[in-house]
């Protein structure tokens, strides 16, 4: 072996030693672009990545690199193009520009060159087992936390949803992240959801936001399905609101053959896809999230049981105990009454037994309505998407609904049947008048009150002229101490605001 070819191997071992040190994909491609420029005396390298390179792209260092991507047709000689791979996987295509001079590339030039690619190669296969490793375990760490997240969750409180919602984000290296939860019921056929959960650069009024046929006009299957890749969002949030995001990855919340949802983490227009470890390691968050719902909701079911029992409890004792204890008494002071020696005294002793037959009768409806309540189930939310449903039924567009925190915890059942009618008046006259293209509804908690806000772009009309339905509406907010505003345009359509303060036991 001559000394310039022990030299050049030399140099190919060190170049070799150089680029395995290094555990980081991002160091490990500059590295095997620089030694191998540095190797061959070339003017100019082009290093394109694959995706299973953890990258996009392409690194390109000298003159005139950009021309190295195309065919180079009678100088091709005096290029160097390798293959960086492994038997598994391609990871690059490393091309040489010309050396520095005249000389061509030889064929001893290219045996080093397999070399080198091969050792490259490798290198880069361990930093993606590596990066891919730590991945994991930075997944599986913020997997642990979601029972923490969840734990403080009550059914009327969802800021634990968009901690969780964060976190996905976070871990997933996400511009966005939504938590969408079934609202229509749990048959595969639903396709239903509320934005129930969101993170951080998601705009808060999409908060409670109730999205129809998700997926249905994309043909997506979202159920008893792997994690899905998509280009845009807009095939499962076709709300527009997401403009710049690109990349996205929805992942179903099932655990125990129950879905709870989706998870979709979107990312930011021109940022990297999503790896496959990235989207196997989001579907086992989603499983833990899934989890850790299924849990809260087995905690709130045990919480009505134990409420149930304590009630029939109260029930049973008032009936079987006390009742019969009052009514021996009534008995006792009607007894008495036939002894006594004057009238008034016999009156005063009637007017006692009536006025325990009137506490027996009190009694009783106390525990018919005990053994009501207890027996609910329909919660005012469910009640006000079935009134929305149905009154919107006649219109050929779907109206944009969006439900606020707290409306479960809504228990005042006069204001709730106001509400209800008023929903059902509006939407009838947006059905009857309006001939609208669009249609946003909004009923949320705040401030110690209970709004509805209704807009279409429809028809509108001049206010103060006769009112019908909207008088109903304007009596049922006064009859609750509230108020109806009506800001209508002709041509420019009508926003419809009701707003009553929610009773002191709401």
């Amino acid at each position: 072996m001559s000394k310039r070819s022990d030299a050049r191997v030399r140099e190919l071992l060190a170049s070799m030693a150089s680029i395995a040190g290094d555990l980081s994909v991002t160091a490990i491609t500059h590295r095997v672009l620089d030694e191998a420029m540095k190797i061959f005396g070339a003017t100019s390298g082009v290093l394109e990545l694959t995706n299973a390179s953890h990258q996009q792209g392409h690194l390109s260092k000298g003159k005139n690199a950009a021309s190295l991507l195309e065919t180079a047709g009678k100088d091709e000689s005096r290029r160097l193009r390798l293959e960086l791979k492994t038997r598994q996987q391609h990871f690059a295509r490393l091309t040489l520009g010309p050396k520095h001079g005249k000389d061509r590339y030889s064929r001893a030039d290219r045996e080093l060159g397999e070399a080198l690619a091969g050792s490259a190669g490798v290198a880069l296969e361990n930093a993606q087992l590596y990066q891919d490793a730590a991945d994991r375990a930075r997944w599986l760490a913020a997997s642990a936390r979601i029972g923490t997240l969840l734990g403080g969750e009550s059914r009327h409180h969802t800021q634990g949803l968009n901690d969780v919602a964060e976190l996905a984000r976070r871990e997933s290296r996400s511009k966005y992240a939504l938590l969408l939860t079934p609202i229509t019921g749990k048959e595969p056929g639903d396709t239903g959801y509320r934005i129930a959960g969101i993170s951080e650069h998601v705009h808060p009024h999409l908060a409670g936001r109730v999205l129809l046929q998700v997926g249905v006009r994309h043909k997506l299957v979202l159920r008893n399905s792997p994690p899905l890749l998509l280009a845009a969002p807009d095939a499962i949030l076709p709300l527009g609101e997401l403009a710049d995001g690109e990349a996205t990855l929805v992942t179903e919340l099932l655990a125990r053959g129950i879905h709870y949802g989706l998870l979709v983490m979107v990312r930011d227009h021109g940022a990297p896809g999503y790896r496959p470890v990235e989207a196997q390691m989001a579907g086992i968050l989603s499983a833990n999230i899934a989890q850790g719902l299924g849990l809260v909701q087995m905690h709130h079911l045990r919480e009505d049981v134990l409420l149930y029992l304590e009630r029939e409890r109260i029930a049973r004792d008032l009936h079987d105990i006390v009742i019969q204890r009052i009514f021996a008494a009534g008995l006792g002071i009607s007894a008495l009454r036939k002894q006594l020696p004057t009238p008034a005294a016999r009156e005063r002793a009637s007017g006692l037994a009536g006025e325990l037959d009137t506490t027996i009768a009190e009694l009783r409806a106390t525990i018919y309505s005990l053994r009501t309540d207890a027996g609910e189930t329909e919660t005012p939310s469910s009640r006000i998407l079935r009134a929305i449903r149905l009154a919107s039924e006649p219109l050929e567009i779907t109206p944009a609904l969006c439900l606020g925190d707290e409306l479960d915890a809504l228990a005042d059942e006069t204001t709730l049947t106001h509400l209800l009618a008023v929903i059902t008046e509006a939407l009838s006259n947006v059905v009857r008048h309006a001939r609208a293209r669009s249609v946003e509804l909004t009923v949320e908690r705040t401030d110690g009150t209970l709004a509805l806000t209704l807009r279409d772009d429809g028809a509108g009309f001049i206010p103060g002229g006769p009112e019908s339905g909207l008088a109903n509406m304007r009596q049922r907010a006064g009859e609750l101490g509230g108020t109806l505003d009506i800001d209508s345009t002709p041509g420019r359509g009508t926003t419809l605001h009701w707003v009553v303060p929610m009773p002191a036991d709401g």
